[in-house]
């Protein structure tokens, strides 16, 4: 009990409710044993450490009163009228790959975890697949690997379908297909009264377009359908380059690296079957600085002219690229975003600019330097080309809330991902997360190519990532929650993600 009320005491000061009931998690929890006996996991059994420990990020990993593990859009109904009905926090996992604290998991409340919703399925006119929103996209692209079909998704195998649903979706498709969520033909979504709804052109057209970047302000989406095509495979890979020779210094690779990536990104029109994403990795206890260009063609071209800048890149330690099944790319690509560590993450947006990515190179490296530990960190950050040829694609599915269709620049998404095994760093890089915002800010302010927006899978908790969508876009979510939960259930007792009951925007 004293614990339980240190809960509600931290949780109402923290904002995050009006009020907690101290025996509200104990009363959901008991309820929630009888409503759903085979899918309740307290911490007395042995499930329970699994579940909980079930998340890319050490610095995620939280400990919950209970976990229920639903199969069914049904079981998700009667967890969220329990819940509701005894107004117990909660937190919702689906792949658990977001690294922020408090965003897929809980201390003392109700953890509701997705992975059980892992179906996947396609059309019979072949025209969409059908997923649960808990099936990771590596699962999801292995179900359908030996179908010669396609769908756009995410890149990070261990990331969920429905995380990215609610959030953009960078994919290989993006220069032809745009965002993830411009793909989704419809949204099975769990309110908070507890209905069952779908959303998509025709039903509920308002809350599928929220859904399309809103994050978790709405509900529960239990399941997808995405369009589908005709794919054959990829012709992809990557290429690792070392920043320290032998044919180039550091400097020069930063330079031909910089200036690749502004060519490709400024040139993605022209050639939009191929994507690319480059990741810095400085690794700990000296193994190496590298930079790793993932890329691939969609249509199956062997060294497209777009990639070449890429593909004859000096200092190269590995060059591995082929004719490729989609998920044996992602599993491949994903090995540097393995689980087991403890992350930060935080993003900006700017223009592309030679100068821009240039001199973010060099005061991201400043911190780095600066990092007292830095021997026990692995320093990631990663360049997302993000050309304006995707913006075009929304409108045919009635429109995402992202707020990029009038964007007139090619852009660039900075991201930084790094990290470590120490909790005792945890306060470093937390600082170090903070110094990259305001860093990578400054460079884009000076030169006149920063952008508002903020790709929200990929923002941290001290950023406002609804903000960036624009006032328009963020006056339209609030009304769409406020619609669609009028007793804020998702504001007050789901602490995780950016709610829009909790955003100020100037």
């Amino acid at each position: 009990m004293k614990n339980a009320l240190a809960l509600a005491s931290a949780l109402a000061l923290a904002g995050y409710v009006d009020a907690v009931p101290a025996t509200a998690s104990t009363t959901c929890c008991r309820e929630l044993s009888q409503a759903l006996p085979s899918l309740f996991f307290s911490p007395s059994t042995s499930q329970y450490n699994t579940l909980i420990n079930a998340r890319w990020s050490g610095t995620s990993v939280l400990h919950p009163g209970c976990v229920v593990t639903p199969k069914s859009a049904l079981d998700v109904s009667k967890a969220v009228k329990i819940i509701t009905k005894n107004q117990c926090q909660f937190a919702v996992r689906g792949g658990g790959h977001n690294a922020n604290t408090g965003f897929n998991s809980i201390d003392g409340g109700v953890s509701i975890d997705l992975s059980s919703l892992n179906s996947a399925s396609l059309a019979d006119d072949r025209t969409y697949v059908s997923i649960g929103s808990g099936i990771t996209w590596g699962e999801a692209y292995d179900a359908f690997n030996s179908s010669n079909i396609g769908f756009t998704g995410g890149i990070c195998e261990d990331v969920s379908a429905g995380g990215v649903s609610l959030g953009g979706g960078q994919s290989l498709f993006q220069p032809k297909r745009g965002w993830a969520v411009d793909n989704i033909i419809n949204y099975e979504i769990v309110l908070a009264s507890g209905e069952i709804v779908n959303a998509n052109a025709t039903s509920h057209p308002d809350l599928y377009k929220a859904l399309k970047g809103g994050n978790t302000n709405f509900g529960i989406v239990t399941h997808l359908k995405i369009a589908a095509f005709d794919f054959d495979g990829l012709w992809g890979g990557e290429v690792f380059v070392s920043l320290n020779g032998p044919q180039a210094t550091y400097s020069q690779v930063q330079d031909q690296m910089s200036q690749a990536l502004v060519d490709f990104t400024a040139n993605n029109h022209l050639d939009i079957n191929t994507a690319v994403q480059l990741m810095t990795v400085y690794l700990a206890n000296n193994q190496g600085q590298i930079v790793n260009a993932a890329f691939g063609n969609t249509i199956g071209e062997e060294n497209p002219a777009s990639l070449q800048e890429f593909l004859n890149m000096p200092n190269q330690v590995k060059h591995d690229a082929g004719h490729i099944k989609l998920a044996d790319f992602v599993h491949q690509v994903s090995e540097f975003q393995a689980k087991g560590y403890r992350q930060v993450t935080s993003s900006i947006t700017f223009s592309n600019d030679f100068a821009t990515v240039r001199d973010i190179w060099d005061v991201t490296d400043a911190i780095y330097n600066g990092l007292e530990h830095k021997d026990q960190v692995d320093w990631m950050i990663s360049f997302i080309p993000q050309p304006k040829i995707q913006q075009s694609y929304s409108t045919r599915s009635g429109g995402n809330s992202l707020g990029l269709q009038s964007v007139t620049d090619d852009q660039i998404v900075v991201w930084l991902t790094s990290r470590w095994t120490d909790p005792s760093l945890d306060s470093m890089m937390y600082a170090a997360r903070d110094d990259f915002i305001v860093a990578t800010e400054t460079v884009a302010k000076k030169y006149g190519t920063y952008h508002p927006f903020l790709y929200i899978n990929y923002a941290s908790p001290s950023q406002n990532p609804l903000c960036g969508y624009g006032v328009d876009n963020f006056n339209f979510l609030k009304a769409t929650a406020t619609k669609y939960d009028p007793r804020g259930v998702f504001q007050k007792l789901m602490p995780g993600g950016f709610k829009v009951s909790k955003t100020t925007c100037s």
